[in-house]
């Protein structure tokens, strides 16, 4: 059966759509891998959920769904991050100030917020590649809301390998350190760069 490009395209988002609604996690590494590189879109679009210690079953481990990404070199992205976590963590004074976004501020709930004023109550997680220059501070959801919203728009460069780390201190432990924050794909994992 032949395909142009367009009806290829329509079928392959109504599957992704599909498999998102029956519970299926689709990352852009999907998307890229199974549609023409003249096909993404701009920017691509990314999205993920930090779930709280409470909600896997595992105290002390909150974890971000998906918590490995692979992301097309040299295109724009527009990562969607939902927090259900209302908890605040420790993080170094470093990490309270956005970098490496499209204009240095992230959407918070709407908001542009550029930076954070207290390293111990402002930042519940933040999504750290050093190696891209990448900092995106997450903050602690409110007791009005279901869960907090971030959106940062980010280049992605040439292609790499590179790790992402949590750097609040908001794993199991005395230090906050260990469990989820040591485990791949909880507080860590990879943040891929892949050429396409």
């Amino acid at each position: 059966m032949k395909m142009n490009k367009l009806a290829l395209s329509v079928l392959t988002s109504g599957m992704l759509v599909g498999m998102m609604g029956a519970g299926m996690t689709v990352s852009a590494h999907t998307v890229a891998r199974h549609v023409s590189a003249a096909s993404i879109k701009y920017p691509v679009v990314v999205t993920t959920t930090i779930y709280t210690g409470k909600q896997d079953g595992k105290k002390g481990w909150p974890e971000f769904v998906p918590g490995n990404f692979e992301l097309p070199a040299n295109s724009r992205v527009e990562l969607i991050i939902h927090s259900y976590d209302d908890g605040p963590a420790t993080i170094p004074a470093s990490d309270l100030k956005v970098q490496g976004t499209v204009g240095g501020y992230e959407l918070v709930d709407g908001k542009k917020v550029t930076h954070y004023s207290n390293a111990k109550n402002d930042v519940a997680h933040t999504l750290t590649v050093p190696s891209l220059g990448l900092n995106i501070p997450i903050p602690p959801k409110t007791s009005k809301e279901q869960y907090v919203t971030v959106i940062a728009e980010f280049n992605t460069g040439k292609a790499s390998n590179n790790t992402w780390q949590c750097e609040a201190a908001c794993g199991s432990g005395a230090s906050g350190w260990m469990g989820a924050m040591m485990t791949n794909g909880w507080m860590k994992g990879a943040f891929n760069v892949y050429a396409h």
